[in-house]
């Protein structure tokens, strides 16, 4: 038993054409009217095959196929279908089609299911339509973790906050009524393009996650004072100076940890950035990922972090300032996303009879199950993005290589909802 090729090359040519940029890319933004149509399409795809439709307080929408046992906790399986401002076609869509297709292939055959199954396609994951740590938002929704004050400070390119959004979308958000108990979900499916280069690179078909990264992100500025090139050496206030010695003191820090964490200082904006002047100011940006709970048991990087600018500023006589960049009501940084064991095993013997070639990835960027999985059992699955680009009008995904996860993902769950 097999997904229909056709018919998922339509659901995606079909969804890339909702596009406020046409010919550039995909831009389908939150609460926008690309947004709207999107979900349009994909309401009258699910009630097509008999899916009872709706949408939850914060505009998630959700298709319902009843199991035999109606009380049971669902398999809920899907994705995002927003993207980023001259995104491509495949990253968050592939998903959503995945699971879309999925209940395709129980509808059309009759598989009966002790297990209900729910379709969910997510409009608000992509984190640069509102800034950094603002993305996965339905996930957040849908686990209880995102913030009423959320909703009223961060804002899109527009200058809206996401309640404005929202409202002009026609939805007050409700995040009580989009809370869901976490005994209702049995699992949560996730596919997505892999946003990196490993399984284009090996001609790997599918991959399989054990978990996710775990992110930290902080914000450094550094306040001097301007000079000119001439003035004394022991004089200067040299912000880039004082920046300097923290790129490397945050290497050093990481390393001491060990290989359960990396980190760097990956952005700098210097002004006045200009071979002629000491820079009076400089921000710098600092990502830090983790692989294992275990690492930051015992130390507070935060704390670290403000030791090496106190020393810093000692040396060097240059005002440091730390802002962390986490999520609102999440850790930063946070711990890696650990997926269900059991269903992974039964992955690989799925791939295998299916003579799939696979591989275990444990990197990649976040995805609603990274929020996902500190709440249910939670699985992914990774299909090729062409020379690992995406967020990018040239993103793509070969559709045999889509058909192969999607049918990774169906007899995974056929299997599961007995």
């Amino acid at each position: 038993m097999k997904v229909n090729l056709d018919r998922i090359i339509k659901d995606i040519e079909t969804l890339a054409a909702f596009t406020s940029t046409p010919g550039e890319g995909v831009t389908r933004s939150s609460y926008s009217k690309e947004d709207q149509m999107a979900k349009d399409y994909l309401k009258n795809e699910m009630e097509k095959i008999g899916l009872n439709v709706w949408e939850d307080g914060f505009s998630t929408l959700f298709g319902r196929r009843e199991g035999k046992n109606p009380n049971a906790p669902v398999i809920m399986i899907g994705s995002h279908y927003d993207s980023v401002v001259n995104g491509g076609a495949f990253d968050g869509t592939a998903g959503t089609i995945a699971a879309l297709e999925v209940l395709r292939v129980f509808h059309e055959n009759n598989i009966e299911n002790e297990f209900p199954i729910e379709m969910i396609a997510m409009n608000a994951e992509e984190g640069e339509t509102f800034g950094p740590s603002t993305g996965v938002s339905n996930s957040r929704a849908l686990v209880g973790t995102l913030t009423e004050k959320e909703l009223d400070t961060v804002t899109n390119r527009h200058g809206q906050t996401k309640r404005e959004a929202m409202k002009e979308y026609g939805l007050i958000p409700d995040l009580k009524s989009a809370k869901r108990d976490k005994e209702s979900i049995r699992n949560f499916i996730e596919l997505h393009i892999e946003q990196g280069p490993v399984l284009d690179n090996t001609n790997t078909g599918i991959g399989l996650i054990e978990y996710i990264p775990g992110i930290g992100r902080y914000k450094v500025n550094f306040h001097g004072e301007v000079a000119d090139s001439t003035a004394p050496m022991a004089n200067r206030k040299d912000a880039l100076l004082a920046a300097s010695q923290f790129i490397t003191a945050v290497n050093q820090i990481i390393e001491s940890l060990g290989e359960g964490i990396t980190g760097m200082v990956g952005e700098l904006d210097i002004s006045p950035n200009s071979h002629q002047f000491v820079p009076d100011f400089v921000q710098a940006k600092v990502e830090v990922r983790t692989f294992d709970v275990d690492t930051l048991q015992d130390i507070n990087l935060r704390d670290q972090l403000i030791v090496a600018l106190d020393d810093i500023t000692e040396r060097t006589n240059v005002e440091t300032e730390l802002i962390e960049m986490a999520r609102i009501g999440y850790s930063n940084p946070t711990p890696p996303s650990i997926m269900l064991k059991e269903n992974v095993e039964i992955m690989k013997r799925i791939c295998e009879e299916l003579h799939y070639k696979y591989t275990i990835i444990n990197n990649g960027t976040g995805h609603d199950a990274m929020m996902m999985a500190d709440f249910v059992p939670t699985n992914m699955i990774y299909v090729p993005s062409k020379d690992g680009i995406s967020h990018h009008p040239d993103e793509w995904t070969d559709y045999e290589d889509l058909e192969k996860g999607i049918n990774v993902m169906l007899h995974l769950v056929m299997e599961i909802c007995k």
